[in-house]
């Protein structure tokens, strides 16, 4: 008969896997399907906070272990509108041992089942939510500070992330140093955490670049439709990944 693993074993185990992720942003589809058999759910979903086309930062759907019902869009703004928001809200993870009983939106309250829903945070931020379902048992105590295990594993990696690419590219290096130099005033640690103002400025440095190179506005405009066409393939080649390994 096989011994249940003691809660030391689940928390290494938990360990290995988001150890194993060496591009945690990109791999958090792998993520959500691991942490599916782990918890002996139905499906673990990661949103994150992203800026939408009015600049406003809103939950997206980055990771699922399994893809969405059918008539769901992934980039749907209301998609996460209603348990995954009020955790973000309240920065306090949530087990919730009969869905059904939950006052929701239909997309986002299956008809029964048990849920984990967990904020990631990093600095007193919110940057994403965690969440996993079952149809079978509620998920126990346990299950939850494991959840939440993960959230405090999620939040600095992501952070640590995105600072190593910014880290390792000199164009971004310059930006940054153009930047500050400007607005001395500035912090650098939270200028680097600011995804959509330094997204901001590495645009305009990339278009003083091209100026000061002796490009003109049609070269500048070309420059800019490869960097779109660029973005294009990199969501196309997302879209044709396995179903498993879909957001």
């Amino acid at each position: 008969m096989n011994k249940k693993p003691s809660l030391i074993d689940r928390l290494v185990e938990l360990g290995r896997l988001v150890g194993e992720l060496r591009q945690l942003e990109t791999e958090l589809p792998r993520l959500a399907k691991h942490a599916t058999g782990f918890f002996a759910a139905d499906t673990c979903s990661i949103m994150l906070f992203k800026d939408d086309d009015e600049g406003k930062l809103r939950l997206r759907l980055s990771a699922r272990s399994h893809p969405l019902p059918l008539g769901v869009d992934p980039e749907d703004p209301n998609l996460g509108a209603g348990l995954a928001r009020q955790v973000a809200a309240g920065r306090e993870p949530v087990l919730i041992a009969d869905m059904s009983k939950m006052s929701l939106p239909a997309r986002d309250r299956p008809p029964r089942g048990s849920c984990i829903c967990a904020p990631i945070l990093m600095a007193g931020r919110v940057l994403g939510v965690f969440n996993l379902s079952r149809d079978s048992s509620p998920f126990t105590p346990e299950d939850l500070a494991l959840a939440s295990h993960i959230t405090l594993l999620l939040g600095p990696g992501l952070e640590l992330e995105r600072l190593h690419k910014l880290l390792r590219s000199r164009f971004a290096h310059r930006a940054m140093a153009t930047e500050l130099a400007t607005n001395p005033e500035l912090d650098p640690p939270a200028l680097a955490q600011d995804t959509r103002r330094m997204a901001r400025i590495l645009g305009r440095s990339f278009f003083r670049e091209l100026r000061a190179a002796g490009y003109g506005a049609d070269h500048i405009v070309t420059a800019a439709t490869e960097v779109i066409g660029q973005l294009g393939q990199d969501i196309g080649h997302r879209e044709d990944a396995p179903a498993a390994a879909r957001p």
